[in-house]
C-alpha cells in the first residue's frame, strides 16, 4: 500500500496536511490535523518544517502498522441506527439536531432547503430509500453536478436563475457538516466528501473589490458638502480609508476607542461583525477627520451615522459624483481601499491583515492581486500625500 502526505490549502490560508492510502482499487485519507501556516508569517520557514516533520513521523508508523479501515466500517456498521439510517432520515435528524442546538431560524431553514434538494436529486436518480452506509463519492458527485444545473424559477431573470458560486459552496458546508456529524456519532466511517476530487468540488471566483486610489480620495474628502449628515459621512468614510474599519464598527465607534498608546493616537475596538480586537495607529490624516473630541469627556458617537447602510451609501454616492469620480462604490469600499493603499504603499500582507483584523491571510491575499496599472496610479500613504 502506498502512503503519501498531501496538503489541502484551507480557507483560512492555512494548508492542512493528511495521509493519502492508495493501491489498486482502493483509495482513503486520514486527516492528521497538522496545519502548515502561510510562508509569509513570522517564523513560518521554521514552524511548518516541524509541522511536517511530525507528519513523517505519522507516515513512517503508518506504513509499518497501517490502519484498519475495514475493521473501523465493521464498527459502524454495529451501531444499529447505522444499518436502517436513510441518508433523507438521517437529514431530518440533522436538522431536529439544530433547532435543539438553538441554531438561529435562518440556519435552519437553509439545512431544511439543502435537504429538499437532496430529496429531488434522490428521487430522479430513483435512490429515495439510499442508506446513509451506502453513500458514497459517486453519489454525493452527482448531487454536487445537479445543483450545478439546477435554475431557480424565483430568480429566473438573474442569470437564468443558475445559483451563485458562494450559494452552490454553502451547500456544499452544510453537505460536509452533515456527513462530519455522522461520523462523529458512529454512523459511517468516513465521510464520503473525502473521495471527491478538487474539480468535483465547488470554489468561490475572485471577487472584484473596488477602491479608491489616494488621488481619489483626495478629490472626495474636498468635496463642499451641503448637510450636517453628508460632511459626516465624508469625514466617516476617510477614516475609514485610513483605519479599515467597517461601517458597523463606524457607527459603534465611541471616544473612549481612541486612546494615547506610547504617544501615539490609536483606535482599538473589538470588532462587531467578527468579535476579534483590532489596534490601528492613526496617521495625520486620520486625525484631521475626527470631529472636535467633547471637552466635558463624554463618551459619545465620534460620527453619529444613520443607521442604515442603504443610506449611508445614498450619500456616498452624492458625494462622489460631486468628486467626479466615476467608480460605482459604497462606505464598505472604504475598508478595500486602506487594504489596498497599505500595500501599495510597502506594507506586507501579513502585517496589512492584522491593521484590517483578518482572521486569516487569505483574506488579506486578494488584495494583493491589484492589476500593475492601478498599483502605478495608487500614491505612496505618507501624511505629506494629503
Amino acid at each position: 500500500m502506498k502512503v503519501e502526505i498531501k496538503e489541502r490549502k484551507l480557507t483560512a490560508g492555512n494548508r492542512s496536511l493528511y495521509l493519502e492510502y492508495y493501491e489498486t482499487g482502493f483509495r482513503k485519507k486520514e486527516n492528521l490535523h497538522l496545519y502548515l501556516i502561510p510562508d509569509d508569517a513570522p517564523n513560518a520557514r521554521k514552524l511548518n518544517a516541524e509541522t511536517y516533520r511530525k507528519a513523517q513521523e505519522i507516515r513512517a508508523q503508518r506504513i509499518l502498522c497501517p490502519p484498519d479501515f475495514e475493521e473501523k466500517k465493521k464498527k459502524a456498521e454495529e451501531n444499529q441506527a447505522a444499518k436502517t439510517m436513510t441518508w433523507l432520515g438521517w437529514c431530518d435528524e440533522y436538522i431536529q439536531s439544530a433547532i435543539d442546538s438553538g441554531n438561529c431560524k435562518k440556519m435552519v431553514d437553509h439545512k431544511g432547503i439543502v435537504r429538499k434538494r437532496i430529496a429531488a436529486y434522490l428521487k430522479k436518480i430513483g435512490k429515495t430509500d439510499v442508506l446513509l452506509k451506502e453513500v458514497d463519492g459517486a453519489l454525493v458527485s452527482g448531487l454536487f453536478d445537479y445543483m450545478r444545473n439546477y435554475r431557480n424559477r424565483k430568480q429566473i431573470k438573474t442569470g437564468g436563475g443558475k445559483l451563485s458560486a458562494y450559494t452552490l459552496m454553502l451547500f456544499e458546508e452544510t453537505i460536509k457538516a452533515m456527513f462530519n456529524k455522522a461520523v462523529r456519532d458512529g454512523l459511517i466511517a468516513y465521510s464520503p466528501i473525502q473521495d471527491l476530487s478538487k474539480e468535483e468540488r465547488f470554489h468561490a471566483p475572485d471577487k472584484h473589490r473596488e477602491f479608491l486610489t489616494a488621488d481619489e480620495l483626495k478629490r472626495f474628502l474636498a468635496v463642499e458638502t451641503q448637510t450636517t449628515m453628508e460632511h459626516t459621512v465624508q469625514k466617516a468614510f476617510g477614516f475609514s480609508c485610513m483605519t479599515g474599519l467597517r461601517l458597523g464598527d463606524m457607527q459603534h465607534l465611541r471616544w473612549s476607542d481612541i486612546k494615547d498608546v506610547n504617544g501615539v493616537q490609536t483606535v482599538s475596538i473589538v470588532q462587531h461583525k467578527t468579535k476579534r480586537p483590532v489596534t490601528v495607529p492613526l496617521n495625520n490624516l486620520a486625525l484631521s477627520l475626527l470631529p472636535p473630541r467633547p471637552e466635558n469627556g463624554e463618551d459619545g458617537i465620534v460620527f453619529p451615522l444613520v443607521k442604515k447602510p442603504d443610506n449611508v451609501a445614498k450619500y456616498v454616492r452624492r458625494i462622489k459624483e460631486k468628486a467626479g469620480i466615476e467608480k460605482d462604490f459604497t462606505f464598505h469600499s472604504s475598508r478595500h481601499s486602506a487594504a489596498t493603499l497599505a500595500i501599495t504603499a510597502g506594507a506586507d500582507l501579513y502585517t496589512a491583515g492584522k491593521l484590517l483584523g483578518h482572521g486569516s491571510i487569505a483574506s488579506t491575499q486578494v488584495y494583493a492581486k491589484v492589476d500593475m496599472n492601478k498599483k502605478i496610479e495608487v500614491m505612496s500613504l505618507t501624511d505629506g500625500v494629503f
